[in-house]
């Protein structure tokens, strides 16, 4: 008779440019870890604290630029995400985007009144840390253009965003370390007034480049 064996591991990607990771194998303990892991409002505590039963760990949330969670156990958290303006489901994309910033981009759509609009876009986030990931979206909208504005202009002020892994569990990005954001093909409701630029280079300091070989 074959068991299978339910294991967790935890890598912690720093504002610093270091990793830590963590491991379980209880699946109480596994279950509990996720569930806390899920919050909504994970990074706006002042502290993320983490016990085995030997040691304990303190680490000031504004430090952690995302937390990967691979397991394959099930997730407390389900995709897509029912947010109120719609669904939204992201998950990690293995392609390597870097140096990929002219792609094409689709035609904009024409939205009746009330009508659900589904939008494919890919998404390269980097953090304060130097880490990046690039991540494939499906959102299914619903409501007006004013209705998605207001989504984008608040998204910044959502502490926590979650995406799935390819290989099984989920990914917590730190909104707050966050310093880049890119959306290929461009999202049609933007908030604010956007400058009108193209991107031309991107150089990655000296200082950052040493600390994360």
């Amino acid at each position: 008779m074959n068991t299978t064996t339910t294991d967790l591991n935890i890598e912690i990607r720093s504002a610093d440019g270091t990793t830590t990771e963590f491991y379980q194998t209880d699946e109480a303990r596994i279950r509990e870890a996720l569930r806390l892991l899920s919050e909504p409002r994970l990074f706006a505590q002042p502290h993320l604290l983490l016990t085995s039963r030997s040691c304990a760990s303190m680490i000031p949330c504004k430090g952690i630029d995302m937390i990967l969670a691979r397991t394959s156990g099930a997730m407390p958290l389900k995709f897509p995400l029912n947010l109120p303006v719609g669904h939204f489901d992201l998950v990690e994309h293995a392609e390597d985007l870097r140096g990929d910033d002219s792609p094409a981009t689709e035609e904009p759509h024409v939205r009746g009144p009330g009508q659900e609009h589904r939008h494919n876009a890919r998404v390269e986030v980097r953090t304060v840390g130097g880490w990046s990931v690039s991540l494939k979206t499906v959102a299914v909208i619903r409501g007006h253009l004013q209705d998605e504005r207001q989504f984008f202009a608040h998204l910044p002020e959502t502490p926590t965003i979650p995406f799935r892994l390819q290989e099984g569990g989920i990914g917590f990005i730190n909104t707050a370390n966050i310093t880049r954001a890119s959306a290929w093909p461009r999202p049609e409701a933007l908030p604010g007034t956007p400058l009108p630029l193209i991107l031309r280079k991107r150089i990655q300091s000296v200082r950052s480049a040493y600390e994360l070989k």
